[in-house]
């Protein structure tokens, strides 16, 4: 290179050097700003610490990182603050609907036209598609007592069970039952079978009754379009069918937890059991921290991902019933799963701080 090439070039170069120096000064503390006001919620500033406006506020900010609906109420259960997003639009409840069955099952049990100890034998025409373990059993062959019928309908989710007992009690008594305790927004209305072929837009009568064989052959020979699966799932999240509101869920849990849903012992054998659920891994249970006490209910079908449950916080500060309830705009249970124990820990962190005690710490 030339002499008068470097003459040339350099001046150049020095003029782009202090022209991006320049930019750098002016939009230094523009971009400093950026991270921060990424990460506060809007109008977050504007509500006054340790209120349930707060809380709401920033429940706020996960919801719209969705992509999809949520509803979401959580209440603390001594103090009665309480927050929410969305709480009053219905939603579909999936499996989280088993916590209402169960209730209207242990009234069976209080009023003596049941036994927890009552023994059920399971037939095959008991066995249906869908979670669970009953359905991978021999048939007949197995008598569950009714207590751990309901075992397995929580715990494991097991679709066999849930109909096995939603045929003894019938949807509408538990929709009844659920009117009767003031929550005109939670319906139960099909078994799990049911459910599950309206979601896949197929017809239930002609396997009502059939054992899991005849259903499974039934499901595999309807032939629909991809374009009239995708319509009948809409219908089926659309529907009013099998929904609650999350204030209502949320409000079903109080009364369990504080005895008034039953008799106390009836609301303590539903805790019991709903303490020992194993699914939902990454939901409520997602970002609390390890051994966090947690009675809770999952529910999964298609955009729908759910997780209601009591959470017991620690050092005598209380417990909070929260009930979550998604519905993607595309099926993405990670992102869901991921939203529901944000909100969980969200709220979990905001009443460790600012719940008043209630009891002497252990």
């Amino acid at each position: 290179m030339s002499r008068s090439t470097n003459i040339a070039i350099f001046p150049a170069l020095w003029t782009m050097v202090i022209l991006i120096i320049l930019i750098a000064t002016i939009t230094a503390p523009a971009m400093a700003q950026d991270p921060d006001t990424a990460a506060r919620p809007p109008g977050l500033a504007s509500t006054p610490p340790g209120t349930a406006e707060r809380l709401e506020a920033v429940m706020q900010h996960i919801v719209e990182r969705f992509p999809g609906r949520i509803g979401v109420y959580a209440e603390h259960i001594e103090s009665g603050i309480a927050a929410g997003v969305d709480p009053d639009s219905p939603y579909g409840m999936a499996s989280t609907y088993k916590v209402p069955i169960l209730v209207e099952m242990m009234a069976r049990v209080e009023s003596g036209e049941w036994s927890l100890d009552m023994p059920i034998d399971l037939t095959v025409r008991d066995q249906h598609i869908g979670s669970g373990l009953l359905a991978d059993l021999w048939a007949p062959g197995l008598t569950l007592s009714l207590k751990n019928l309901a075992t397995m309908m929580i715990i494991l989710s097991d679709n066999s069970a849930t109909d096995m007992l939603i045929d003894r009690v019938g949807a509408a008594e538990v929709t009844a039952r659920m009117q009767s305790l003031g929550l005109q927004n939670i319906r139960v209305d099909r078994t799990t079978l049911e459910l599950i072929l309206d979601y896949n837009g197929i017809d239930y009568e002609p396997v009502a009754d059939a054992p899991l064989a005849e259903i499974i052959a039934y499901r595999e020979q309807v032939s629909m379009t991809s374009e009239e699966v995708a319509a009948a799932r809409e219908m089926f999240y659309e529907g009013p069918e099998d929904k609650a509101t999350a204030r209502d869920m949320t409000a079903l849990l109080i009364m369990i937890a504080e005895g008034r849903a039953l008799e106390k012992e009836s609301c303590d054998v539903i805790l019991e059991i709903l303490e020992r659920t194993r699914t939902g891994a990454n939901r409520l249970r997602g970002l609390l921290p390890p051994g966090t006490r947690l009675a809770h209910k999952t529910g999964t079908i298609g955009r729908i991902l759910d997780d209601v449950g009591i959470i017991y916080l620690p050092n005598g500060l209380g417990r909070v019933a929260i009930s979550v309830f998604t519905l993607a705009d595309e099926p993405d249970g990670e992102r869901a799963e991921a939203a529901i124990a944000d909100l969980a820990r969200t709220v979990y962190d905001f009443f460790v701080f600012n719940a008043p005690a209630t009891e002497k710490p252990q």
